[in-house]
């Protein structure tokens, strides 16, 4: 399994948040603090086990880099990441769907 690590992008694979995407703000032991910047925002973060999660493979650069030196990181950052992964997530779906026709 790939590691969870800060300002990474990851999908909640169980509970009432199913299908849900998050930015990981820290990972400590067993369970790692999330945010997506809007019903969970930074100063409510969602407490996760890892192994309800899945890793997407997306990364925030920007992100890592605020979180790692201490720096200010705001909600309106982790939402417009997540909005433009699944946006990019769209254009892919829609290509693919007319590849197979």
């Amino acid at each position: 399994m790939a590691e969870l690590k800060a300002a990474g992008l990851v999908k909640s694979l169980a509970g009432h948040d199913k299908g849900e995407l998050y930015i990981i703000i820290s990972v400590q032991g067993e369970y790692a603090y999330l945010s997506d910047g809007r019903l969970r925002p930074l100063n409510k973060q969602k407490r996760k086990n890892k192994k309800h999660l899945q890793i997407l493979g997306a990364y925030s650069e920007e992100l890592a880099a605020k979180l790692s030196e201490g720096l200010p990181v705001h909600d309106h950052e982790i939402a417009g990441f997540i909005r433009a992964y699944k946006q990019e997530e769209g254009k892919e779906n829609v290509e693919s769907r007319r590849d197979r026709n």
